[in-house]
């Protein structure tokens, strides 16, 4: 068996062995993984290849999703130390094999030692090169775009780990019906300018310059390197969590406007070449005029054509999945809703 050092794989880029998927850290320890979605690609041959990853959690544990020829072939939970994780074995060795591993959870700021380490890959063939496709996009949200119920029945009303599913989102269907590497920036309960709670420190647009200081550890709060990831689209969906505060405080409802627009300033910054789609309204339309208006106001004041605002059906809160949030299949509809209406996409 030959064992490739994480490390080594995403600091050689260039040879592309590896493709890291979304906003990570490296050490000296390996990759560290935090968003929704986020993970790594390889092609091998070889009869059979494992990950070597290290996980650690205090409450929220870390769950995993195995794709195996654009299959999903295994779903798990990480245990705390070494876990050798076996992506596929008994299989002919000549055939060429893509392997892709999310983090189905996303970023858990409220617990210390959650953790997703890639340490490295065996296998007793070898890693061959993995092509970068085409287009990218990079994906901004909260807890639908996170997953949150799309596993789960109906009746379950716990927030924990095993009931986020980041690869049946809206985000992830739509960018594998286009064929895009995608990023996904994205947290259960926080907005553009606070939380479903009013807690202004849980607003999504303070965090979008550091790796993941939302978890703050394990090399997550340091700067992020936008040219890591140059993204053709920058898609938001942020606004839900903020509709009650800003029916009920109007020190919040002041400020979400503006706050919008804020956003969509510092997005442009670090993505002048992206085309930026602002979506909404998967639960409640009660900020939609508000979020058009704020739209319209930061093109009118930047002269930016490329920036184009969408609102979502409704889902019918009947059907929904666990904790109240959409099954996949209303997040599937809201995928095939905004491919239908995105401008040049």
């Amino acid at each position: 068996m030959k064992t490739f050092l994480a490390k080594e794989l995403a600091a050689s880029p260039e040879n592309s062995r590896i493709k890291i998927m979304g906003r990570t850290a490296q050490s000296e320890d390996g990759v560290d993984f935090f968003w929704s979605a986020s993970g790594f690609e390889a092609n091998a041959n070889g009869s059979e290849l494992w990950a070597r990853i290290e996980s650690d959690y205090d409450k929220f544990e870390v769950w995993i999703s195995v794709w195996l020829n654009g299959v999903q072939t295994a779903r798990l939970m990480l245990n705390k130390g070494t876990n050798d994780v076996c992506l596929y074995r008994n299989l002919p060795s000549a055939n060429v094999k893509n392997v892709r591993v999310y983090k189905e959870t996303q970023a858990m700021g409220d617990d210390a030692k959650h953790r997703f380490l890639l340490k490295s890959l065996s296998t007793d063939g070898d890693l061959l090169p993995v092509t970068p496709q085409p287009l990218r996009i990079e994906f901004i949200g909260d807890s639908i775009t996170s997953g949150e119920g799309t596993v789960g029945a109906k009746g379950e009303t716990d927030w924990t780990s095993i009931f986020f599913g980041a690869t049946k989102t809206w985000a992830i269907k739509l960018a594998s019906s286009l064929g895009a590497d995608f990023n996904v920036i994205s947290q259960s309960g926080w907005g553009v300018v606070c939380g479903y709670d009013g807690n202004l420190d849980h607003a999504l647009p303070k965090y979008y310059g550091e790796v993941c200081s939302v978890a703050n550890r394990f090399g997550g709060e340091r700067e992020w390197n936008f040219k890591n990831f140059e993204p053709d689209w920058v898609i938001v969906n942020l606004g839900t969590n903020d509709q009650n505060p800003c029916q009920s405080r109007p020190d919040i409802s002041e400020i979400f406007e503006a706050g919008v627009v804020s956003f969509l300033k510092n997005i442009r910054l670090h993505n002048p070449k992206a085309k930026i789609v602002w979506c909404y309204g998967m639960i409640g339309h009660i900020l939609a005029e508000r979020l058009q208006k704020a739209v319209d106001a930061y093109k009118a004041q930047s002269g930016d054509k490329d920036v184009q605002y969408i609102l979502l059906p409704e889902i019918d809160m009947e059907k929904t999945g666990a904790l109240s949030h959409p099954t996949e299949i209303q997040q599937q509809e809201a995928a095939e809703y905004l491919r239908s209406q995105i401008v040049g996409l």
